[in-house]
């Protein structure tokens, strides 16, 4: 899979419709990362506003049993390894300030959420990201930040 996006990366349209073809294929025989594959097919074509495809990825994870976002502003601003591991605005708000190791109440006092709301947050992104706890996941965080 990797060659085939290596060889196709001239060609954006093609690559991401690949992504999508390939994925339900990935899941039923175990290999890959289809998910990940359809929420960046997903990303590409909604950006260019291509609806059909668009859909056909939304409904491709669903299938997948995997979570469909809403679009919101400021998602093409998440980092592309972050958005397909499924990293919503919100978290990556709150993923941004956990550069700064801020604690919860924070946090929330700075995005006008609750606290715990940012616990909640904080909880989604060790899952989404595999992270090991908060420290790897601030670290993560701060390494984002100076990259």
């Amino acid at each position: 899979m990797e060659r085939a996006l290596a060889a196709a990366e001239p060609y954006p349209l093609a690559q991401h419709l690949g992504l999508r073809l390939v994925a339900d294929a990935a899941h039923q025989d175990g290999w890959g990362d289809p998910v990940g594959w359809l929420r960046r097919a997903e990303h590409h074509f909604h950006e260019r506003d291509i609806a059909a495809v668009t859909g056909a990825c939304r409904a491709g994870l669903r299938r997948l049993g995997a979570p469909v976002h809403q679009h919101r502003s400021g998602t093409s601003g998440i980092p592309e390894q972050l958005r397909t591991q499924g990293v919503t605005v919100r978290e990556f708000d709150v993923f941004r300030l956990l550069a700064e190791r801020l604690s919860n109440k924070d946090i929330a006092d700075r995005l006008f959420i609750s606290p715990r709301t940012a616990e909640k947050h904080i909880a989604s992104l060790i899952t989404k990201t595999g992270a090991a706890n908060r420290a790897d996941l601030c670290a993560r965080s701060a390494a984002l930040r100076s990259g």
